[in-house]
């Protein structure tokens, strides 16, 4: 591999993490362990890992954006119908065994919010003893989210995929799971580079969507648009990252390895 400056490099891998760029190097190589293919420079590695980073924060901001939409949509799915405080009324959830499990769910999430919006609740307001929904929404990870989802009853879940364009549940409850890995996976600063996602977004067939290989970035990033765009946002994710690998200062990166 060719290094302009070694001592530059050195500081570099030092200040990333050598495990870090680690999968960087080794798409380099022909083979696992052997030479570096005829050309590669260590500027080369380095686009690599900083395109990655550019997509990982671009994904994690339109993952971010249907995190917060997700909740609303739940949020008013549940006030429309239930009023206020829906976690006390069984016909909102699947059976009994769902209704205990999101209420201890709820319940523990609150109890363990140190949200300031929460503080005040707790020393303000008893009974009830709950916020109402469109105040605990706020208190929901995206998991926490996708776990009360779960838990609905099907009227509740469709009216929440339908809003999101998805008109048959198994499709958007697919899509859920996926966004939560990929917001995971951008969380905690993991690659993008060359992965091919374990779960698998299901197929829209009437919007052709994903167009893409489904256990690819560009298929979760084209159904984000897609979800995103039914509820009045406009993402476009897909056409901000295909411009970001256009651009000359990553000239290193292939469209397959940054999953397009």
């Amino acid at each position: 591999m060719i290094i302009s400056r070694p001592n530059v490099a050195a500081q570099k891998i030092e200040a990333i993490g050598y495990e870090r760029l680690r999968i960087y190097f080794l798409s380099r190589r022909d083979q696992p362990g052997r030479t570096f293919r005829t050309g590669t420079t260590y500027r080369d590695i380095i686009q690599l890992y900083e395109c990655d980073a550019r997509l990982r924060e671009l994904a994690f901001e339109a993952v971010g954006r249907f995190e917060l939409a997700f909740r609303n949509v739940i949020s008013e799915a549940l006030s429309d119908r239930f009023g206020s405080h829906p976690y006390y009324n069984r016909t909102a959830f699947k059976d009994a065994k769902a209704h205990n499990q999101a209420l201890s769910q709820v319940i523990q999430t609150f109890d363990k919010s140190k949200d300031e919006r929460a503080k005040h609740y707790r020393q303000t307001y008893d009974p009830p003893a709950l916020p109402p929904i469109w105040t605990f929404k706020e208190f929901l990870t995206f998991g926490g989210a996708a776990r009360l989802y779960a838990s609905l009853n099907g009227p509740l879940r469709t009216d929440v995929a339908r809003a999101f364009g998805v008109p048959r549940l198994p499709i958007f409850e697919s899509w859920v799971l996926c966004f939560v890995d990929l917001r995971n996976i951008c969380a905690h600063h993991d690659r993008l580079f060359n992965r091919r996602f374990q779960k698998q977004l299901q197929h829209l067939p009437r919007e052709g969507i994903p167009a893409a290989a489904n256990n690819t970035l560009k298929a979760h990033l084209e159904c984000l648009d897609h979800a995103l765009a039914a509820v009045g946002e406009q993402s476009g994710s897909v056409a901000k990252a295909q411009r970001l690998m256009n651009l000359q200062k990553y000239a290193a990166v292939s469209p397959a390895e940054a999953g397009f």
